[in-house]
């Protein structure tokens, strides 16, 4: 959940710190594998996949749109634009080793962003489900 972005994502922009023994490096390589793959899709460049791997903010609207192809890609945003709470709580118990405390926490973020308002375009509900995981993330000190 580490968000650049309950999601792979999410799991690339917060598991380092929420799971002992988190493979940063594999979890990196799996979304830059989608992400590459997303990038002819949305007409992203590299500027925008930096901004992903930096997990700053989307500069472009083709960024945003790369974000939400990668968290689409790993079944966590549905066919609707929404958070997929159920994959995401897979991803969760997934990634933390169904440690109750790491999955508590990181459930509890995966809901509170889940439960957030977002625009209807796709697009722009990842950027904004980004935004909530990174606000969730220092919320609970883990950024």
């Amino acid at each position: 959940m580490h968000c650049s972005q309950i999601v792979l994502v999410a799991v690339f922009f917060l598991g380092a710190t929420l799971v002992r023994g988190f493979d940063e490096k594999e979890a990196m390589a799996k979304m830059m594998e989608a992400a590459e793959g997303c990038m002819k899709e949305v007409g992203a460049v590299d500027a925008d996949l930096q901004d992903l791997v930096k997990k700053q903010p989307a500069s472009t609207y083709a960024g945003k749109c790369l974000r939400a192809c990668v968290m689409k890609s790993f079944g966590l945003i549905d066919a609707n634009g929404k958070l997929d709470t159920e994959a995401g709580h897979e991803k969760a118990k997934q990634y933390t080793g169904n440690d109750p405390a790491k999955l508590k926490l990181a459930l509890e973020i995966g809901d509170t962003c889940a439960a957030i308002s977002v625009p209807n375009d796709h697009c722009e509900a990842a950027e904004t489900y980004g935004a909530c995981f990174k606000a969730e993330a220092t919320k609970h000190g883990l950024m």
